[in-house]
């Protein structure tokens, strides 16, 4: 899961996030965004300020975070392009075996 104390800025697992969705294990891609989504939050709260000195790093991961959002954004296309496909062929291989009987 993600790594977190107090006074650091959490760090996206983006590695794990990645081997966990070529596994297409959806359940740990979930948990792994969850916690780190907590571990932002808890960073962010009114009772941990965050440090100033940390800004770049914040930015840092903004930037990370949006470059995934992307690269999900991505994938979830190419996921329904293929879905598509398989629909055509679908419809193809059913108009074949009526066309049969």
């Amino acid at each position: 899961m993600t790594d977190f104390t107090p006074d650091a800025v959490p760090v996206l697992p983006l590695a794990a996030l990645r081997e966990a969705l070529g596994r297409a294990d959806l359940d740990g891609a979930s948990a792994l965004l969850d916690a780190h989504d907590r571990a932002v939050r808890l960073a962010l709260s009114p009772d941990a300020l965050p440090d100033t000195r940390q800004q770049q790093a914040w930015l840092n991961l903004a930037s990370e975070q949006q470059a995934a959002l992307a690269e999900l954004g991505q994938l979830r296309d190419n996921v329904a392009q293929q879905l598509q496909q398989l629909q055509r062929y679908q419809r193809g291989a059913n108009a074949y075996h009526q066309a049969l009987e």
